[in-house]
């Protein structure tokens, strides 16, 4: 079962899985949240669900204190390779956005930041995919990833925030 929508305020580190389950292995981002449900890998994480991206995804970064977002990511990498990504701040004085209904993940970012309501590092891990075609079966590859996933994302939890004090 899926967790709740975000409430916001709550301190603590975010993780976001993307994807849709009827698309092969843009399935990723959800069944590696769904392990993390099952076996938490630090306390106090919040574990959110998204089949699509929308604006009630910024309302789960209100007081994180870092977010992990898994999804499939097209990078040009044999099928199944694991790569992160730092989503980095912009500082800009006006923020624009073009259209909601063309939200991509790095808007929602932009836009949640220039709110004041991110203000913790955000990390993407990124699988790549081999086929996202219509149905529920994730490719090998894919699959076989997982567990890299999970390391990935337990280690990106662990990382100390900037200014910080490290975990004894």
């Amino acid at each position: 079962m899926d967790s709740d929508r975000p409430r916001p305020n709550e301190q603590g580190p975010v993780v976001i899985g993307l994807g849709n389950l009827l698309m092969g292995d843009d399935g990723i981002g959800i069944r590696v949240a769904r392990e993390l449900m099952r076996h938490p890998p630090e306390k106090n994480i919040k574990i959110y669900v998204y089949r699509e991206l929308d604006l009630s995804l910024i309302e789960g970064l209100q007081g994180a204190s870092r977010v992990v977002v898994v999804d499939a990511l097209q990078a040009g990498k044999p099928p199944g390779a694991v790569s992160k990504y730092s989503i980095a701040s912009t500082e800009e004085s006006q923020f624009q956005l073009p259209s909601l209904h063309g939200l991509v993940l790095s808007d929602l970012f932009a836009l949640a930041k220039y709110a004041g309501l991110l203000s913790c590092p955000v990390i993407l891990v990124g699988v790549e995919p081999k086929d996202w075609r219509p149905g529920k079966r994730m490719s090998r590859e894919v699959v076989a990833s997982i567990p890299k996933v999970l390391d990935e994302v337990a280690r990106e939890l662990k990382r100390p925030v900037a200014g910080s004090k490290p975990k004894v």
